[in-house]
């Protein structure tokens, strides 16, 4: 029975995010070239189900959080990968503007920090917060829990694009040539 809730409510977490970010917040790029506090808020609820939707797999009810790993190596790779990810994830969203961020104001291509190396450094770091969750309370639902944000970031990022592309044109594109979406390859 728990494998079937899980699968339902990841089928519709994954519908939810692509009403979100494919659909309605795509239209509002088109129609008003920045989000609404609407839109924004839409967004922010999508990663709230999505942080939620680790209660499926968590050792505990919610809110209260789950007790560590026994394995004090295993507690600190995980925490060290989670304050990682937090850090990069607040650091990228503070160095673009949290306005920026959050898709409010559109005014220059940010290229500096973080973005010099990746075009979604939130996104890196934010992946680094649900992996290192998933690895200090490991399961098969953890590690669909990262599928699924990787597939709502995924719609999020491709909405993104095609935002930034019809508002700085071929200053995007350059600016695609040069930074990876995520992560950069290894030079060989």
């Amino acid at each position: 029975m728990k494998i079937a809730s899980y699968l339902i409510l990841s089928s519709l977490m994954v519908l939810f995010a692509y009403l979100v970010f494919r659909v309605a917040v795509r239209r509002e790029y088109e129609r008003r070239d920045r989000l609404s506090a609407f839109s924004t808020s839409l967004e922010c609820l999508v990663f709230a189900l999505h942080a939620n939707l680790s209660y499926t797999f968590l050792p505990a009810r919610w809110p209260a959080l789950p007790s560590l790993p026994d394995n004090e190596f295993h507690s600190a790779v995980g925490f060290g990968i989670l304050a990682i990810g937090t850090v990069a994830t607040l650091w990228s969203m503070i160095s673009l503007g949290l306005r920026k961020a959050l898709g409010q104001q559109t005014g220059s291509l940010y290229r500096s920090g973080f973005y010099r190396y990746s075009r979604n450094p939130q996104i890196v770091g934010y992946s680094l917060v649900v992996i290192g969750c998933a690895l200090l309370w490991p399961s098969i639902y953890g590690l669909g829990w990262i599928l699924i944000y990787g597939a709502m970031v995924h719609m999020m990022v491709r909405t993104e694009e095609e935002h930034l592309e019809r508002i700085f044109g071929s200053e995007y594109e350059h600016y695609c040539e040069e930074v990876p979406r995520y992560l950069p390859s290894p030079r060989g």
